[in-house]
């Protein structure tokens, strides 16, 4: 991707080299609009608008039927991207403290840059007065959850109490950890391993996310949860769940 840049750059500049550009591109994704509107939602004057709206025509991102202007194919897609890189800053913003010294190399390059989704979430964290409540307001979420699916990298005990609970409930591990199983647990439940070596924990209910991370010096840190019942926060769980699933578990 280093070896485009040079193609690229002076299009990066253009997209990213004026504030009021970028803010037609992105007045223009709720649909076509007259100057007058972008005039109201931009909060510039006429001059300024039309001026980058006349650069953004040359460059075919914009087009204009009659007075109304709206985004080609390919300004929709520069749109879309743009929208992404906002979010996924809005996200690291809103969530640093989550993210800062953990492991995150076992979420796959493709999630990572779709991270925006997780923008709504709630960060539980540990309190001097009790430290453990991250982990009893995730257990009490799973164990009131009539399904449950969990992927992960670390054993927790309330796995076992769901496991006996009838819920539906998935449950796959790192392949090393199989061994933390208790013996008598009933037959046919769903608790399977994996290969990868998973360097997070997920809990996905039928309403709700919650992930988990790894230090970056590797050990797990139980002090901080990511929670959210946001539908675009769960299809990100779920495709980081499907990442490691579909190619079958043991």
């Amino acid at each position: 991707m280093l070896e485009g840049y040079s193609e690229v750059k002076e299009d990066l500049r253009f997209i990213f080299g004026s504030e009021v550009r970028l803010k037609v591109l992105l007045a223009l994704m709720d649909g076509p609009m007259e100057l007058s509107e972008m005039r109201s939602v931009i909060r510039s004057s006429s001059s300024t608008i039309l001026h980058a709206i006349y650069q953004l025509e040359e460059k075919r991102m914009v087009s204009r039927t009659n007075r109304r202007y709206e985004l080609s194919a390919t300004g929709r897609i520069i749109s879309l991207k743009v929208q992404g890189i906002i979010g996924s800053l809005l996200a690291l913003g809103n969530l640093s403290e989550f993210f800062l010294d953990h492991d995150l190399s076992s979420i796959p390059d493709h999630l990572l840059s779709s991270i925006e989704a997780l923008a709504g979430a709630t960060l539980l964290e540990s309190k001097p007065e009790n430290l453990t409540e991250p982990y009893e307001v995730v257990a009490k979420n799973a164990l009131n959850s009539e399904r449950v699916w969990i992927l992960s990298g670390v054993y927790h005990p309330f796995y076992e109490d769901l496991l006996r609970s009838g819920a539906e409930t998935e449950i796959i591990l790192s392949e090393d950890l199989i061994a933390s199983v208790e013996d008598d647990l009933p037959q046919n439940t769903g608790i399977h391993s994996i290969q990868a070596k998973l360097k997070f924990s997920l809990i996905i209910t039928e309403g709700s996310m919650a992930l988990s991370l790894f230090l970056s010096e590797g050990l797990y840190d139980p002090s901080r949860f990511l929670f959210s019942r946001d539908d675009k926060a769960i299809e990100w769980a779920w495709s980081l769940f499907r990442h490691f699933t579909n190619d079958g578990v043991g």
